[in-house]
């Protein structure tokens, strides 16, 4: 994924930048049961000097990999699938949804627990929460064959129906999933990132897959990100199936669950943002959930500071941060990664520039050209499309002048999807939509204040907008 390699340690003349890993090393646990080392994280900082007598922002990376560890039976499942039945799945969709569903119960095993909602003018629960065996399955299956496309989309309802049924059988020993499917934009959207971040603060990810063209991806992005999951963009139903198969593979390599980090500045030290997330910051730290840690993932979580002006040759405690995890592999618990990020002041300019990490400088332009993505699409969701195709521009020349200090073909890319959605872009702002009617009578009805359409699009603007999204959600995770 990256055009150049990490650097893992900085040259002895730098002793001034102090990075320390603590916790990483096998440790006993309160069950008994020690640490097996199976989840890394690595710190690499931008640059350890820093000029002084001015701010300075300073990036900081956060690299989440896996250990390689013998395959072993997994933990118990406890997941809930929230799917779309409202009349868009008509069709093709609704038969790709209900062979989907059927494979998912194949997969599992018995003790898991399954439970299946379908949403269209409202929540219901096809299938309750309920311990997998051969009488549970057939029932299930005669359940599901028999789902039909109906009705609006009342997905904020299924979803919270789905993260209840998931929080009633809660199982800290296993893995918590919820896996919502829409094709559609939501009757309400108001409650949805409420309840995304409700099952990341109760220990349960939420997987979300966009079908066909007309959802929301921003939405759908989002929600994921809150609650540390996963989003897909599904064009076409007949790969429906291939999405779900994925992911019950991936809830057999679990490592860590419930993964989150924390993050304490120093005096005089700003984090501005962990860059493509909604960070929440309790009491001046920050916090972010990241889910499940999965065999062979690896993640850069970047973090962007600004440092107050400082004397020169005096030291700065910049950050310490921890990633904690509950063990999937050996039971040992709740474990913890440390981190310590620490730099040094001087006057020389040039000792500046030579102490810079390319390779930190790459891993924050793919971050921040992927957040000005989201953030610009999002922006043109609500009609903002003038400061929408500014942000794409300015975002897309950042990354390219970037691309030629540290070469990227990923950047280079990034920088084009940029400017191909900028061009896409109408070039006047949507009107708001009128407080009333003409006659000042009651508010008319219009489906653009709900689906907050691009005017004019084509099928293939609309493909290319959502494989963008896709692409730099998945560049951030």
């Amino acid at each position: 994924m990256r055009d150049l390699a990490f650097r893992t340690s900085i040259p002895l003349l730098l002793v001034a930048a102090v990075l320390f890993i603590l916790g990483c090393g096998p440790a006993a646990s309160p069950t008994g049961a020690r640490d097996p080392n199976a989840v890394r994280v690595e710190a690499l900082l931008g640059s350890p000097m820093l000029l002084a007598n001015g701010d300075s922002t300073v990036y900081a990376v956060l690299r989440i990999s896996t250990a390689a560890r013998p395959a072993r039976e997994r933990g118990p499942v406890n997941v809930a699938l929230a799917i779309d039945t409202s009349g868009s799945m008509e069709g093709e969709a609704i038969v790709a949804a209900r062979r989907a569903s059927l494979q998912v119960i194949d997969a599992l095993k018995d003790g898991d627990r399954l439970a299946v909602i379908v949403f269209h003018s409202k929540a219901e629960v096809l299938v309750p929460s309920t311990e997998l065996d051969a009488e549970v399955r057939e029932d299930a299956r005669k359940r599901i064959a028999a789902m039909e496309a109906r009705g609006t989309t009342e997905m904020a309802d299924g979803l919270q129906t789905a993260l209840d049924q998931v929080l009633a059988n809660y199982n800290p020993n296993g893995v918590n999933r919820v896996v919502l499917l829409g094709d559609g934009i939501p009757n309400q959207a108001a409650n949805l990132e409420y309840t995304a971040k409700r099952a990341a603060d109760r220990g349960v990810a939420v997987t979300t897959l966009g079908l066909g063209l007309d959802y929301d991806e921003t939405l759908m992005g989002k929600l994921a990100d809150l609650s540390g999951g996963r989003y897909s963009y599904i064009e076409s139903a007949d790969k429906l199936a291939g999405f779900f198969r994925e992911e019950l593979e991936r809830l057999d390599t679990v490592y860590g669950r419930q993964a989150s980090v924390t993050l304490t500045p120093g005096p005089g030290v700003r984090i501005d943002a962990i860059v493509g997330t909604e960070m929440m910051s309790p009491a001046g730290a920050a916090y972010m959930p990241l889910g499940d840690i999965v065999r062979g993932d690896t993640r850069d979580v970047v973090v962007r500071m600004t440092v107050t002006p400082r004397k020169a040759n005096v030291p700065i405690e910049l950050l310490d941060a921890v990633i904690t995890f509950d063990d999937a592999l050996e039971q040992a618990g709740r474990l913890e990664r440390r981190l310590y990020f620490g730099a040094r002041t001087t006057l020389d300019e040039g000792e500046v520039a030579k102490a810079k990490n390319p390779a930190v400088d790459l891993s924050a332009a793919l971050a921040e050209a992927s957040a000005t993505t989201l953030q610009a699409l999002e922006f043109g969701k609500q009609g903002s499309y003038v400061h929408a195709r500014g942000l794409l521009e300015k975002g897309a020349a950042a990354a390219l002048a970037q691309s030629k200090r540290t070469p990227s073909a990923e950047l280079e890319k990034l920088a084009t999807n940029m400017t191909s959605v900028a061009k896409d872009m109408p070039e006047v702002d949507r009107p708001a939509p009128p407080s009333a009617s003409p006659s000042g009578g009651e508010y008319e009805f219009s489906d653009d204040t709900m689906a907050a359409p691009m005017t004019s699009e084509t099928p293939s603007v609309v493909r290319n907008r959502k494989e963008v999204h896709q692409k730099a959600v998945k560049a951030l995770h």
